[in-house]
């Protein structure tokens, strides 16, 4: 009856702590990809002949395999823009990690006075959307 109880004291733990894993393996593959971007290093008033500089950033959990563009907007025209591909092979794309980067840059001087917007994307492959506006004054 000792050996039946010492073995039973060792194989519970084991089962208990087997399940654990199991569970844990289980809710890791239910997470899905989850995105924010944003842009950083902007100011809300310049002066005309400032420049300025700001940058699109990605956080969040997946993969940063997409599109990617930042633009300066004044009264619907664009002023400037840039954008860039990142183009990843299929498996890439499944392995999802966290992602915390500033991806593209845009530099302008600002030679109008008004009401500006600066706007970033990120469109992944599969046309999930990700967008960020910020709005400025030049005087």
């Amino acid at each position: 009856m000792r050996v039946i109880s010492k073995v039973l004291l060792i194989i519970i733990p084991i089962l208990v702590i087997s399940a654990f894993f199991v569970m844990d393996f289980s809710k890791e593959s239910e997470i899905t990809e989850k995105y924010q971007v944003g842009l950083s290093e902007i100011k809300k008033q310049y002066v005309i002949g400032e420049d300025i500089s700001f940058s699109l950033f990605l956080t969040g959990y997946g993969n940063e395999c997409g599109s990617y563009e930042i633009l300066l907007k004044k009264n619907d025209r664009i002023i400037e823009s840039k954008s860039i591909d990142i183009d990843c092979n299929r498996t890439a794309s499944k392995d999802f990690d966290f992602v915390n980067i500033d991806i593209i840059t845009l530099d302008h001087t600002l030679l109008e006075s008004g009401d500006y917007v600066a706007k970033g994307e990120f469109s992944k492959n599969e046309g999930q959307n990700f967008q960020y506006e910020k709005t400025f004054i030049v005087t």
